[in-house]
């Protein structure tokens, strides 16, 4: 059964029980309605006979004459009752009750008029009696009341006099209500449909499929959510393909090397011993490379999978990047370029020293392979305090103890090669990409998303700025060692 199906007939069982409610206690309210008016014409009626009565019992006339007297003046309004005040019937008309000692049961009614009495009489099951009684003197040395009853419409009676009028509001009300059902439920399952349709595109690969996202409502907010997934399965679809092709084109050419070398020496190619030292140098060194690849991808999957464990070491940035900038000088002369260092005194922080340097290492490195043939890479280290305003209450009679601002270290490395293309800003950081320029350079377009990995541990941020034909600056952001404590202090 589908979702607007079941939407209709909930909102129509709903519809049938709240008119067969209001049905019963429409009837409920007419019965007392009925009640009031009918006890209002019997009371209008008795007091004349009242009079009547008191005249004949003061001449002592017996009550069963007084009855045959005052009934034909009842008419159909009811039948006249001559009872005494314990309870004994000493006249009926109609109902058989004479010389039977009754329970007269009152009935309250608002502003009732002095010396009225209503009530009700069970004269059988199912048969009930309405009166009302006036006080109409003595007969026989006893208080006697002259009553007039009728019986009580049943019910069911008030049901079948507005059971049409009830079935045919219920039926126009039943028709209205399934239309609004029908509309409601298509509004409901029209856009849930679209959903369905658009989560089965995505399981067949068709991961640019949106839905259109209408209103602020739950399906609304579906909409959007579903939109926002699926923009993500894409990126990362987008990514694994760039990652394949990443890694296929760096397999391919050491594995092209290798079995080409390792062919040459099957084959006698390489014949004397210096054919075959080169032939194994490249072997080995193409395997190297494959080595540092899967090493990269394998530290990428820990820290993926959150399974890298990090140091926490007080380092000293003064005497330490200094020493990891200086083992890429000679690499620098080798190719014409000059590496600056201007370097602020920092404060101590708390980490990985290992991983810091090779967050530098891998930011020198990249500035020195992509800069220009005599250019310069300056290494800028500085620290820096943000001062956030602090309001202290007046009403706290205490010495508030002043903290420190939080203390930062940035690190840039800066290039000044050819830049890098707007384009390829936003993704550089992204796992497994790699431009054009990067490809042709070398490396495995990992050791970016390798660094963001490790400052992100560190509770810092990397940032890259740049500009075709000016260079290319990146920023890393490390907090000081009393940020960390802090932030120790306050988990």
């Amino acid at each position: 059964m589908s979702l607007r199906t079941r939407l209709i007939l909930t909102h129509a069982f709903i519809i049938l029980l709240t008119l067969a409610i209001l049905a019963v206690s429409l009837a409920f309210i007419l019965r007392d309605y009925q009640r009031q008016v009918q006890l209002s014409r019997l009371g209008d009626a008795v007091v004349p006979l009242a009079f009547q009565a008191r005249a004949m019992f003061q001449n002592d006339v017996p009550p069963s004459e007084a009855l045959a007297r005052l009934q034909p003046q009842a008419g159909q309004v009811g039948s006249i009752i001559i009872v005494t005040d314990k309870g004994l019937v000493l006249a009926d008309a109609a109902y058989g009750l004479t010389n039977r000692t009754i329970n007269l049961t009152p009935i309250a009614r608002a502003q009732a008029p002095r010396g009225f009495f209503w009530g009700s009489l069970v004269v059988r099951p199912g048969r009930v009696l309405l009166y009302a009684a006036i006080a109409a003197g003595q007969t026989g040395g006893q208080n006697v009341y002259v009553a007039l009853a009728n019986v009580e419409r049943p019910l069911f009676e008030a049901l079948d006099e507005i059971g049409v009028g009830l079935a045919v509001a219920g039926g126009i009300t039943l028709l209205v209500s399934l239309l609004v059902a029908l509309m409601l439920a298509r509004s409901i399952a029209r856009p849930l449909t679209r959903l369905t349709q658009a989560t089965e595109a995505i399981a067949r690969g068709q991961y640019d499929h949106r839905v259109q996202a209408k209103g602020r409502d739950e399906i609304g907010r579906l909409a959007a959510s579903f939109n926002a997934m699926a923009e993500q399965v894409q990126g990362a679809r987008q990514m694994e393909k760039d990652f394949v092709a990443n890694v296929s084109h760096e397999l391919k050419t050491p594995l092209t090397s290798i079995q080409g070398f390792a062919q040459a020496i099957l084959d006698g190619t390489a014949q004397d011993i210096a054919g075959a030292r080169r032939a194994a140098q490249t072997i080995f060194e193409e395997a190297a490379r494959m080595a540092r690849l899967v090493g990269d991808l394998l530290t990428l999957a820990r820290f993926e999978s959150h399974q890298t464990p990090m140091a926490r070491d007080l380092i000293d940035l003064n005497d330490r990047l200094p020493q990891w900038v200086e083992r890429f000088r000679a690499r620098a002369a080798a190719a014409g370029e000059t590496i600056v260092t201007v370097l602020d005194p920092l404060p101590e922080i708390v980490g990985d020293a290992g991983r810091l340097e090779q967050v530098v290492a891998n930011l020198v490195e990249n500035a020195l392979r992509y800069n220009h043939p005599g250019g310069s890479v300056t290494v800028t280290a500085k620290s820096s305090a943000i001062v956030s305003a602090r309001k202290s209450s007046i009403l706290a009679w205490r010495r508030i103890v002043a903290t420190p601002p939080p203390q930062w270290i940035t690190i840039s490395v800066a290039d000044t090669g050819e830049g890098i293309p707007k384009e390829d800003l936003p993704r550089l950081f992204e796992r497994f990409y790699r431009g054009d320029k990067a490809r042709v350079a070398g490396g495995t377009g990992l050791g970016l998303a390798i660094a963001k990995e490790i400052v992100v541990a560190h509770g810092g941020a990397i940032t890259v700025e740049s500009e075709l034909g000016r260079g290319s600056t990146f920023t890393v952001r490390l907090p000081a060692r009393n940020n960390q404590s802090a932030s120790r202090g306050n988990s």
